[in-house]
Order: structure tokens, then sequence, then C-alpha cells
């Protein structure tokens, strides 16, 4: 009977002790520097992916900044349709407009180019085409997925973090409200942080999306879930905004700022 008594005593500590536990997890893969886009074919190669579907900020593609990523994949031998993503936060309607058009081209894998609203939107895409029964509106951070395509995300303006989390926000085009997914599913496979292809972005964008990121740094470090690993990110993330933002304001040269700008908001997502 004592011996009961004293099992069920430490299963009940271990219970406690569980619910304490806190789990820490990121990206198989992040590239940073300066030229790391040209590493875009060759991860995409890794996966055994042949024809990529670029989802690009509609400025950006415009603007030509797509170049470097386009030789990257033909030294790869890696084909590629472009998808420009409407400016703003993404609707449900872009997302299955987007699905329809990888599906069209047959592509077997998904590169984000560009804002967070870009890396939220091919997410989203890379997961619905592989599992057509199921809608956003329905998913849950408990649903069960088929495997979603392969993905890379290459962030351009520093704000988000979207790179490294497993979370996506789509706008209802009909209610006008955010719907929130967290999956482990929803991380990608790799995130490319290269400072050059953020040379071009306005000062105004640089500050607002520094503040952003500051903002998930500072949110980071007092979450309820925070272990000591995310701590040391954002307490990081915090000194590198703080020491980079003011030299990153602005066109031109500082890519040295830009580039500790990327993996500031990298730590703080």
């Amino acid at each position: 009977m004592q011996a009961e008594l004293q099992t069920a005593l430490f299963q009940a500590f271990d219970t406690l002790n569980l619910q304490r536990v806190k789990t820490f997890s990121v990206p198989p893969v992040t590239l940073c520097g300066l030229g790391a886009l040209g590493a875009c074919g060759q991860e995409a190669q890794a996966r055994g992916v042949s024809h990529l579907f670029v989802m690009v900020d509609s400025f950006l593609h415009q603007a030509g900044m797509t170049a470097p990523l386009a030789r990257s994949l033909a030294m790869k031998g890696v084909a590629m349709t472009v998808w420009p993503c409407p400016p703003g936060e993404p609707c449900i309607t872009d997302v299955c407009a987007a699905v329809a058009q990888l599906r069209e081209a047959a592509c077997d894998g998904v590169v984000a180019f560009g804002g967070g609203s870009v890396l939220d939107a091919a997410k989203a895409v890379a997961l619905l085409v592989t599992n057509p029964d199921q809608t956003l509106s329905a998913m849950t951070e408990r649903s069960t997925f088929r495997p979603r395509l392969p993905l890379i995300a290459a962030p351009t303006p520093a704000g988000t973090g979207s790179e490294t989390t497993t979370v996506t926000v789509i706008i209802d085009a009909v209610s006008g409200r955010q719907q929130v997914l967290a999956h482990a599913s929803l991380m990608p496979d790799v995130a490319i942080l290269d400072a050059a292809v953020t040379e071009g972005v306005p000062p105004n964008v640089t500050a607002m999306t520094g503040i952003d990121a500051l903002t998930h740094a500072i949110e980071a470090y007092s979450a309820l879930n925070a272990t000591p690993f995310t701590d040391s990110l954002a307490i990081g993330a915090i000194a590198m905004i703080g020491k980079s933002l003011p030299k990153a304001v602005g066109y031109g040269p500082g890519r040295a700022a830009r580039g500790s700008r990327l993996r500031a908001s990298c730590r703080a997502g």
C-alpha cells in the first residue's frame, strides 16, 4: 500500500513537472550573409524540387529584384513560375488563386521572397496545395496534414520574423477578420537572410519594420511560454536592433547594419 502511494505521488509530481516543460525549435537550415540568396537553387535541388513557385512582393518583382534568385535556380536546372503577390495582408481569395496557379504550373516547391505578408501567404499555399480537403478556417494546431511542399523563405524588409515561426495570418475577405493558424507544418525548411536584397527598401519601411521586429523581441522575452533559449535570442535581438536600426534607415550602403537587422528579426521571430 505504501509503495502504491509513493508511486502515485511521484506520478503526480512528474505530471506537474511536465506542465512546466517548454519546447524550443528552430528551422533546419538558416543561411545568412551577403549573396545568400544565390544558394536558393542548391537548397531547392537538395530537397528534390524541380519547379519552384516563386511568391514575390509585387514591388520587388517590378523592380527586377528576383534576378539573383532566377540565376541561382537556373544554375541548378530548377524551373520557376513567378506569382507576384498583391500588396497588403494576404486574404483567403489570394491564397486560393495562388494554389490554383501552382497546381496548373505543376510546381513541387515554394519560395517566399518579400515581407511578412508574402511569407504568410506562401506558408498557407505550401500547406493547402497538398491538403485539398482542408480549409484555413477549419485548421487548428492539432490538425493532421499531409506533408506540405518544400518551403524556402527569403525575407526582404526585416520585421515579422515569419521565416522562423510556425504561424501564418490570413485575412477573411468576407468578414475582414484575421485568421491565425499555428502549426508545426508552417515552419519553413530554409530561411535565407541576405542583406543585399534589403538595400532598396525605403527608409520609412525600414523604420516601421524595425520597430515591428523590436516589438516581437519584447513580446518574446515577456511571453508566458518563454524559455532560457528564447530569452537569450530575444535579448540579443533587442540589443542588435538598438544598434543597427538607426544606421539601416535609408538607401544605399550600410549592409552590415541591414544584415544585423535581418538576423535580429529572425531571432525575434
